[in-house]
């Protein structure tokens, strides 16, 4: 598989113990290899290797008296010289980066609290290997890679529980806003930085000061690119960033911002056309359109598995590979994305359980209206949820009168099956062990303890490492202005109201967009579901093919998936994929994926030494 950038490296104890992170890579000093996008910085007994894009570097240049033309990859050094240890948290952007330094014979590596930049590390007797994706360390093994088993129930439950370990034995996460100091044989771990919510004074203009955080973000993270293009897809983040970078541009007199736009024509209900439409009706775009009607979902699949290491929770990235495509060949370089509105924003159904812990159920009911229009549930469902999460007495007695509303409180043998993985193999995973010990959000008493579990969850960095190998295996460089940490820190602050009133949710990014974003975007309620589309291409494209992966008695997914009902599942979805609930088909995506992974030869053995296909025989 071709290496797709990122730093990588490795650093041993003694003479010998460096093992190359790939064949042809050089020594940087003895016993050291770094290699990094932006080549490897050397100063005075430091090397250094950066995936970095400072937002703050030339505010640093200046404090540290360097050029205002030094790199992000001389600022760092020139930070680890003033402050050591501590230089990480002086850093704001997104990076990954690992610094040798000599005269202590230390090597620093760090990643940026968001997660936005990748860094992975494996122990290999007294070496350690670096990389910005897992497959690079576990493809440089001398040996069978082995598959995690929990790794292989998460993927198929349709979760990230772990922020550290990942498909592979042995090769790890370096988590968000944690640096790795690695010391004559030896391993330190530091968390430098946390999302903390910033201070909010009473009767702050709560929508202006996020409209100048957000319009702040886009321009840092555009600065200095002239071939920047936005996707757009007619809902509220990516018209927000697309409007607001259009306006910077517009404002310049530049030319018209390049968007890309996916469309599907029927059915009606993921139909965004109008919506985008409506965006690019406000000027200054240049447009390009997809129609991805008729899609199909494992095609070219092979080549995504390669460009991603293996399987990942983002069914659409077949889809999107067509948008980016376009964007590069369009010359485009830089790419804005929306991604993380919901989660940075936060859609405040927190205060729901605000309100019921202090019984103002009339005020729950109105505002529980915005949660149920987003997520297609009733307002009675909700409220029941909601009510059940509660110690109060009037609680359990609105939870019980609602109860026949809501099929989640049906007993557990007349709902839809919550997933279909093997028996032995949530066993053998400690599957339901791990899940108690996950902590969902919707616990958390208040809106801003929810919005904190919600950024902190694993999935959040874990999103960022696919999406890096996405976009490098495209050529091109994703910008999330959501996730900048003067935004994130910003909404988190902000009060429950702020972000769900009269039964509108994320009402601060709505009100921040009034003018700029056409009013027919912000009054949308509702979220497209591209399930469909997803359950179409596989029965249309792919049916005997997954008929066989389901059906054959070696099948590679014999030990992880519970192929009667697998079977019973995808027959229903072939049957009307129309009508296919979204939790089945992502289901049936999922072990789908998974199993074309196997029989294509991942080159893996599972963590019990099991080889797969004599397993499956």
């Amino acid at each position: 598989m071709a290496r797709r950038g990122g730093i990588a490296g490795a650093v041993g104890t003694g003479p010998g113990e460096t093992p190359p992170p790939h064949p042809g890579a050089r020594e940087t000093a003895p016993g050291v290899i770094l290699e990094g996008p932006g080549g490897v910085h050397v100063e005075q007994g430091l090397a250094l290797v950066a995936d970095a894009r400072l937002d703050n570097r030339a505010e640093l240049a200046a404090r540290l008296g360097l050029s205002p033309q030094a790199s992000d990859a001389a600022v760092i050094a020139a930070a680890w010289r003033a402050w050591g240890e501590a230089a990480p948290e002086r850093l704001a952007g997104a990076f990954a980066f690992a610094l040798w330094d000599a005269a202590r014979r230390r090597l620093l590596c760090a990643r940026d609290p968001m997660g936005l930049a990748p860094l992975c590390y494996r122990r290999e007797g007294g070496a350690l290997r670096l990389a910005a994706f897992p497959d690079a360390l576990a493809a440089a093994l001398d040996r069978p890679r082995t598959l995690r088993e929990e790794a292989i129930a998460d993927f198929l439950y349709g979760r990230v529980l772990d922020a550290e370990n990942t498909w592979f034995a042995g090769v790890q996460r370096l988590p968000a806003g944690h640096s790795l100091s690695f010391e004559r044989g030896a391993l330190t771990f530091t968390r430098f930085a946390a999302i903390a919510p910033a201070p909010f004074a009473r009767g702050e203009d709560a929508p202006a000061g996020l409209r100048a955080r957000l319009d702040a973000a886009v321009a840092r993270q555009t600065q200095g690119h002239e071939n920047v293009g936005a996707l757009l897809s007619g809902g509220l983040d990516s018209s927000a960033i697309a409007c607001l970078a259009r306006d910077q541009r517009r404002r310049a007199g530049g030319p018209p911002l390049p968007v890309f736009t996916m469309l599907f024509r029927e059915p009606a209900r993921s139909n965004e056309r109008a919506h985008a439409e409506a965006v690019l009706a406000t000027g200054h775009f240049a447009p390009h359109i997809l129609e991805l009607d008729g899609y199909a979902p494992f095609a070219g699949f092979a080549d995504l598995l390669g460009e991603m290491g293996g399987p990942t929770l983002s069914p659409n990235l077949a889809a999107m590979r067509h948008v980016l495509a376009a964007a590069a060949e369009q010359g485009v370089a830089v790419l804005l994305d929306g991604h993380g509105g919901d989660e940075v924003v936060s859609h405040g159904y927190g205060l729901l359980d605000e309100l019921a812990a202090s019984g103002a159920w009339l005020a729950l009911w109105r505002e529980a209206r915005g949660a149920a229009d987003s997520y297609g549930r009733s307002r009675l469902a909700l409220t029941r949820r909601v009510a059940a999460r509660q110690q109060r007495l009037d609680a359990r007695v609105v939870a019980k009168l609602l109860a026949p509303f809501d099929r989640d409180a049906a007993p557990a043998a007349e709902r839809p099956p919550a997933h279909i993985l093997a028996r032995d193999l949530v066993q053998r995973s400690r599957l339901p062990e791990r899940m108690r010990g996950f902590v969902r959000p919707e616990l958390a008493a208040t809106e801003q303890g929810q919005h904190r579990a919600v950024l902190a969850d694993p999935l959040q960095p874990y999103a960022f490492e696919v999406h890096a190998a996405f976009y490098r295996a495209q050529g091109l460089a994703p910008r999330y202005p959501f996730w900048d940490r003067a935004v994130v820190e910003f909404c988190l602050g902000l009060p429950a109201q702020e972000k769900l009133s009269r039964g509108w949710s994320r009402l601060v990014l709505r009100r921040a967009m009034a003018g700029i974003v056409p009013d027919s975007v912000l009054q949308r309620r509702d979220k497209i579901d591209f399930t469909v589309h997803l359950a179409r291409g596989m029965v249309r494209h792919h049916r005997g093919a997954l008929d066989e992966l389901f059906g054959a008695a070696a099948s590679p997914l014999a030990p992880f998936v519970d192929l009667p009902r697998a079977r019973m599942l995808w027959s229903a979805i072939a049957a009307d994929p129309d009508a296919a609930g979204g939790r089945s088909v992502q289901m049936i995506w999922r072990a789908a994926a998974l199993g074309m992974w196997l029989e294509m030869g991942c080159g893996a053995r599972t963590s019990g030494a099991v080889r797969l296909r004599e397993a499956a025989a």
